[in-house]
C-alpha cells in the first residue's frame, strides 16, 4: 500500500512537472515567441482598432525589442492634412507598441514610424519604416431601434487656424447599448469629459 502510493505521488509530480513545463513556454509555444501577423517594418506587426472603441487608430507593435525616441506621421491622402507626433517612451511601454492616430476611413492609409530600435545585447538602431495598411469605415453596430441610421458623413469646410492638427473622437458608437459602449469609462461613477 505503502509502495502504491509512493508511486502514485511520483506520477502525480511528473504529471504536474510535464503540464508546467508547457504553461511556461513563450508565447507561440515551446519553440518561442510568435507573431500572428507578418512585420512590414523592422518590428512588430500592425494591429488597426485594437481596443476596439476607435476605429481610426493602430498600433505596431514592438516585437520584443525595447523602443523609444518613436515619431509617427500619417501620409495625407490628396486634400487631406498632415498628422504627425512624436509618442513618449512611457506610452510606447503602455501599449506595448507605437500608438498610431488620425487613420482615413476607407482607405489604403500609408504611415511613417520613425523610432530607435534596441536589442537583447545593447544595441540600438535607428528605422524609419514606411506602413501602409486599410482602416475600414467608422460603422455603428445596430442596437435594434428604429430610429438609428447609418453613419454620417462628414465635409470639412473651413479649419480656423490653430486647430488644423486636432484628432476627434467620434462617440456616437460608444452608447452603453453597444457592448464597446460598456467597456469605455468616461468620468466614473458618471458623466464628466473623457
Amino acid at each position: 500500500m505503502k509502495f502504491q502510493r509512493r508511486q502514485l505521488v511520483a506520477a502525480m509530480a511528473g504529471l504536474m512537472l510535464v503540464l508546467s513545463a508547457g504553461a511556461a513556454s513563450a508565447m507561440g509555444g515551446p519553440s518561442g515567441a510568435a507573431v500572428g501577423m507578418p512585420a512590414q517594418g523592422h518590428i512588430g506587426e500592425v494591429i488597426v482598432n485594437p481596443y476596439k472603441i476607435a476605429p481610426l487608430t493602430a498600433i505596431v507593435r514592438t516585437g520584443g525589442y525595447v523602443v523609444k525616441n518613436a515619431s509617427v506621421r500619417v501620409v495625407p491622402k490628396k486634400g487631406g492634412r498632415e498628422i504627425a507626433y512624436k509618442v513618449s517612451d512611457r506610452q510606447i511601454r503602455t501599449h506595448a507598441g507605437i500608438p498610431i492616430a488620425g487613420l482615413y476611413a476607407d482607405y489604403l492609409n500609408t504611415v511613417e514610424v520613425s523610432y530607435t530600435r534596441v536589442s537583447a545585447d545593447g544595441k540600438s538602431e535607428d528605422f524609419t519604416d514606411r506602413l501602409q495598411f486599410y482602416a475600414p469605415p467608422v460603422f455603428s453596430i445596430s442596437n435594434g431601434m428604429p430610429g438609428q441610421q447609418r453613419m454620417f458623413n462628414v465635409e470639412v469646410n473651413k479649419v480656423d487656424p490653430g486647430f488644423e492638427d486636432r484628432l476627434y473622437l467620434v462617440n456616437s458608437q460608444l452608447i452603453p447599448m453597444a457592448p464597446q459602449g460598456a467597456r469605455f469609462v468616461w468620468n466614473n461613477p458618471a458623466g464628466g469629459a473623457l
